[in-house]
């Protein structure tokens, strides 16, 4: 039997496995669907007939489906390109599910494509673990001081947290041992060696630990020690995660008297976890008119509303402090009549030295009287007859019952007119958007405040464009007493962005026009930009060197965009068919609500043929004048050696050659005029450069 022969019933149980343990479903070279086996139908949601004949886009984003990778990437399986990564896929239900994929072309006989295999693992838990732990280390890294050692003690890293605290470089204490962060008397001691012999072997250690500084400063550190363990369960460094208490171990000496000083400014109560009373001062009895005996062991619930003790909330909030959650806010509580007093509290889980709660304390100050003051001026202030703004007041079925005066300017419609009706029947007509009805009738259903844009009507049938803000009112009780509407006319301003986006698209259509993100990747090219670089469409522009981000500007540059600061450029750029173009260009950093750069924008005007002819200008046609010129003072050199001969004769001749002496000077003084006149001319040309050259600079 021969060695291929040998391999074909195993074969055929490789491919068995791989149908058991994978997802594989297979594709035309084109993408569509030809077949799947259980493991991908069931991990997409799917059955065989619902996919089957449909294309591979099924499973992607609509914003994946249509971008022009997407088409890129079916191209290159369809040539025979063999892809793997990690893909995000949605399910039949949206769910995101992650795969562990390879994209396999199998060729026929003629060596083309004639589907392509998919074999894929499962692996979104991995991703969603990943992403958890990442995350929470990432947060650790943040709020906390650490430092990694070998299990000797060597120093490998330290975050900028723990080299702060401790006032050293990264670079100071690398490589050195821990021992430098403790005194001698602990350096020496067999306890330390210990110490570090523990943790070694695996042992985890935490506590509160004195250690000190580059300057010799004391640093008290509530910090554990941590083995990290490898793959087979061995120790093979130690991470240290600590937080500064020296500032907490200083305030410990006068929390006494800070204690004192609350307990004779304010109501202070303390509860076990379950909510029972341990203890109260004398102004907290005070202010709910109890002895102490009347309340020490019963359970906080004897100050709320009956209705409020057997409530869900309610349970929550005590289950919350006993996890040692701190709990904050304005809360109706009850005295000894059932006398309703509002208090402003904060509940204060209380730890012990192993970071455990184990008695909740609560701080209150008496608000009753303000919280009576609000709920009077609430009324007052929200008859706004003097704004120019209109005020509406519904009650809690949404009919009108008060309209200020400012409504009525703005809308045309009197108070008669709108009493008892509800505001978007009045107000609402032919153009107001659907979308933005349907969001105001949810907000108000569930009772939430929110801000709208939205476009109404006057009495007269006027469209007025106004921001609309609504707030519910409830009282003390929090049971829904009205809904307050302010909204402001913004007519002037919405035809004003209109016009400025009218403007916007009117600069696009007459300007070479390339944006950038922030990630400095080109993400718009429009049509007269496309036109001017010969590029098909913006994934060839794309693709283009010459409108690379960093080909086009400088460090000095992108420096000054990343700055904020507006750039005006002549763009020489050299495109792949070798042709040069220049454009003069205006570059624009956008920059986000945090002042970080965006996109940038270019606008531009294609100087190509300016430039060129520029240069035929100053090629041509001014140095033929600089040669006629320097033609002309050569002939003037020569007329003037000419007319100095002639002279010279003349002086020999005696009386017979005066004549000819006048002549030879009058010819010399022709020559010395030819001269000046050249020289002015050479100077007139380089001028003209000169100019020429700011000009294209310009």
């Amino acid at each position: 039997m021969s060695w291929l022969s040998r391999l074909a019933v195993p074969g055929r149980a490789v491919i068995e496995a791989l149908d058991r343990s994978q997802a594989i479903i297979e594709f035309a070279p084109d993408g569509r669907i030809l077949r799947a086996n259980r493991n991908f139908l069931d991990t997409m949601g799917y059955e065989a007939r619902e996919i089957v004949g449909r294309h591979h886009g099924m499973f992607l984003a609509p914003a994946d489906r249509t971008h022009p990778d997407y088409a890129a990437f079916w191209q290159q399986l369809a040539q025979g390109a063999f892809k793997q990564a990690e893909f995000k896929r949605i399910a039949k239900n949206g769910r995101e599910v992650w795969l562990q994929a390879t994209y396999n072309p199998i060729r026929g006989r003629g060596g083309r494509v004639k589907k392509v295999i998919k074999l894929a693992t499962d692996i979104t838990d991995v991703k969603r673990w990943n992403a958890d732990h990442s995350g929470q280390i990432d947060a650790i890294g943040k709020s906390l001081a650490v430092v990694s050692f070998d299990l000797d003690g060597t120093i490998i890293d330290a975050n900028a947290n723990f080299l702060a605290v401790m006032g050293y470089t990264l670079e100071e204490i690398k490589g050195r041992h821990h021992a430098i962060f403790v005194d001698p008397a602990t350096r020496e001691s067999e306890e330390y060696r210990k110490f570090w012999a523990d943790l070694a072997r695996g042992e985890f250690r935490a506590s509160q630990f004195r250690r000190f500084g580059k300057d010799g400063r004391e640093v008290w550190i509530e910090a554990s020690y941590n083995p990290i363990l490898d793959m087979n369960g061995k120790p093979f460094k130690v991470v240290k995660y600590a937080t500064d208490i020296s500032a907490i171990k200083r305030r410990n000496a006068d929390y006494e008297g800070q204690i004192a000083a609350i307990n004779k400014s304010q109501a202070v109560i303390e509860f076990d976890l379950d909510g029972h009373v341990l203890d109260a001062n004398e102004n907290f009895l005070a202010l709910m008119g109890y002895k102490l005996a009347e309340i020490q062991g019963r359970h906080h619930a004897m100050f709320v509303d009956p209705a409020e003790k057997d409530s869900a909330p309610y349970r929550d909030f005590w289950s919350r402090l006993k996890r040692g959650e701190y709990q904050t806010a304005r809360y109706l509580r009850f005295g000894k009549n059932g006398r309703q007093v509002w208090i402003e509290a904060n509940y204060n889980p209380i730890l012990d030295i192993n970071g455990n709660p184990f008695k909740i304390v609560k701080f209150a100050t008496d608000v009753s009287e303000k919280v009576r003051q609000q709920e009077r001026f609430s009324i007052v202030s929200l008859v706004a007859d003097n704004t120019d703004n209109s005020v509406i007041i519904t009650d809690p079925d949404g009919l009108i019952h008060y309209v200020n005066p400012g409504f009525t300017r703005m809308t045309g419609f009197s108070a008669a007119d709108a009493i008892g009706k509800k505001p978007g029947k009045l107000l609402q007509g032919a153009h107001t958007d659907p979308a933005t009805v349907a969001r105001l009738r949810e907000k108000i259903r569930r009772r939430e405040p929110f801000y709208e844009e939205i476009l109404n009507y006057t009495k007269s049938g006027e469209p007025y464009w106004i921001s609309l803000s609504i707030n519910p009112v409830l009282d003390a009780e929090g049971r829904l007493e009205r809904f307050i509407s302010v909204q402001a006319n913004i007519t002037s301003t919405k035809l004003q962005a209109l016009d400025f986006n009218v403007r916007i698209d009117a600069i696009e259509h007459s300007n070479i026009v390339f944006e950038w993100n922030e990630n400095r990747r080109l993400i718009k090219a429009n049509e007269l930009g496309l036109s001017v670089t010969g590029h098909a469409d913006e994934a060839a522009a794309r693709a283009s060197r010459a409108l690379q981000y960093e080909s086009l500007f400088t460090a000095d540059d992108q420096r000054r965009l990343q700055e904020g600061e507006s750039l005006t450029r002549n763009l020489s750029l050299r495109l792949e068919n070798g042709k040069d173009i220049v454009l003069a260009a205006t570059v624009q950093p956008l920059r986000d609500v945090e002042g970080r750069l965006s996109r940038t924008v270019v606008y531009a005007v294609d100087m190509t043929a300016r430039s060129n002819a520029i240069s035929h200008m100053m090629s041509g046609v001014l140095d033929q004048i600089n040669r006629t010129a320097h033609s002309i003072s050569e002939v003037s050199a020569q007329t003037n050696l000419l007319s100095l001969n002639a002279t010279i004769e003349a002086a020999r001749a005696g009386e017979a050659g005066k004549g000819f002496s006048v002549v030879a000077s009058e010819v010399k003084l022709l020559a010395e005029r030819s001269a000046v006149l050249s020289t002015q001319i050479a100077q007139v040309v380089a001028d003209t450069k000169t100019k020429i050259e700011d000009l294209r600079a310009a």
